[in-house]
């Protein structure tokens, strides 16, 4: 199968200047040749040609950091007296919303009862519609850690490094520790720092032996500081970082991969259930803290040059539901100082590096799989039209 997309403006995901009118010739799933209409190869005169004039065409979006067995609307403790069909079924209809939100790939980074590995499963054999994934397996927390209620609870060394195993026996891509208090965990303090440094650095040589990443939960500098020390590859979340752990970060080569919408959520847009209401009233609090504190966190780490990331945590808590959440999550990085072209980037082609698919996915060039969104707007005069969806393409099929 080939096709041409024509007309377009080109937004490539890597950073550079957008191309007028583009063309974009996909064959077998794959980008073959890319670049202005007028320069359109006499390989791909023959192809079926789309004309998508005074649209956008740019990557599909890249979720770095999500929950797809949870639905984001309701409290986790009543999600974890479903039965696993119940929540599995409905996670098959949450992949699928992700995707047509313009979403091709996310990395889940903490799933329930295996799940997140079933869908993958699923995805990869087309017996369902969703995103690529990669897959991290149940969190790992100290015992009555952050998220103890869903986590492999470990604790010492010995245990963790097994904890680490277990996830990738199951099929882990990537290890998630939490290395500080959350607030979706009643009564925990966000700043405190979980787990030791050999703790961590167990899980981190475990990972890394067998090719994979690691990832920590982190809100306080004591913890950032920790997973740097352990050589932890992403810091999810980063909310209180300073110039000792910026430095640190940058050293090791870390990640820090943002999640804006959980922490300002959206109380506006819908009708909040009870349970909805009860949460953004606990969390009032750290909320409006933390709205101020992430924009300091993204200037120091801009400044510093740490690789930026981002993602949702949709699923993550009940006020972060699977709605155009990724769209949001990069208005987000505007609103926070960010230049809409880098934001586009950021949830493209550095999240494609995060999760190690660089190679395949990320940005418009040749050679890549031909994972494509169509916008009606402009992105880079308004980043909310990302929510305008045409079509989506992921290994050149119309899904």
């Amino acid at each position: 199968m080939e096709f041409v997309l024509t007309g377009a403006t080109l937004i490539d995901g890597t950073g550079a200047d957008p191309i007028e009118a583009s063309a974009v010739y996909v064959k077998d799933g794959k980008i073959e040749w890319v670049g202005s209409a007028s320069d359109l190869p006499e390989e791909a005169s023959n192809a079926p040609q789309e004309d998508i004039s005074g649209k956008t065409l740019m990557p599909g979006l890249i979720d770095a950091h999500i929950h797809v067995c949870y639905n984001g609307e309701e409290s986790v403790f009543v999600l974890l007296e479903k039965d696993r069909d119940d929540l599995l079924l409905e996670a098959v209809h949450t992949v699928g919303k992700i995707l047509s939100h313009g979403v091709t790939t996310v990395r889940d980074i903490g799933g329930e009862k295996y799940i997140e590995m079933s869908l993958r499963k699923a995805i990869n054999a087309g017996w369902i519609k969703g995103p690529r994934m990669k897959t991290s397996g149940r969190v790992i927390a100290m015992t009555g850690g952050h998220a103890h209620f869903i986590a492999r609870e470990a604790d010492g060394p010995d245990e963790v490094r097994k904890a680490a195993r277990e996830q990738i026996k199951a099929g882990a891509d990537t290890i998630k520790l939490m290395a500080t208090g959350g607030s979706a965990t009643p009564g925990q303090d966000i700043m405190a720092a979980q787990f030791t440094v050999d703790e961590m650095k167990a899980a981190v040589d475990a990972a890394h032996a067998m090719g994979r990443t690691v990832a920590a939960h982190c809100h306080g500098t004591g913890g950032i500081k920790n997973c740097m020390l352990a050589g932890v590859d992403s810091i999810e979340h980063g909310t209180y970082l300073d110039e000792e752990t910026a430095n640190m970060m940058v050293e090791n080569g870390a990640s820090l991969v943002l999640t804006l919408g959980v922490g300002n959520p959206d109380l506006e847009s819908h009708p909040l259930t009870p349970v909805q209401q009860a949460d953004a009233k606990r969390r009032k609090p750290m909320i409006e803290k933390g709205v101020v504190q992430i924009r300091k966190t993204i200037d120091l780490a801009r400044s510093k040059g740490i690789f930026l990331g981002c993602g949702t945590d949709a699923g993550g808590n009940p006020l972060a539901p699977h709605r155009h959440s990724m769209a949001r999550e990069v208005e987000l990085l505007v609103a926070n100082g960010i230049p809409e072209i880098e934001a586009i980037t950021i949830a493209t082609s550095h999240n494609a590096k995060i999760l190690k698919w660089d190679h395949e996915i990320g940005t418009v060039e040749a050679g890549k799989l031909a994972d494509l969104l169509v916008i009606d707007g402009d992105p880079l005069a308004d980043i909310t039209t990302l929510r305008n969806v045409v079509s989506v393409y992921k290994g050149g099929e119309k899904v």
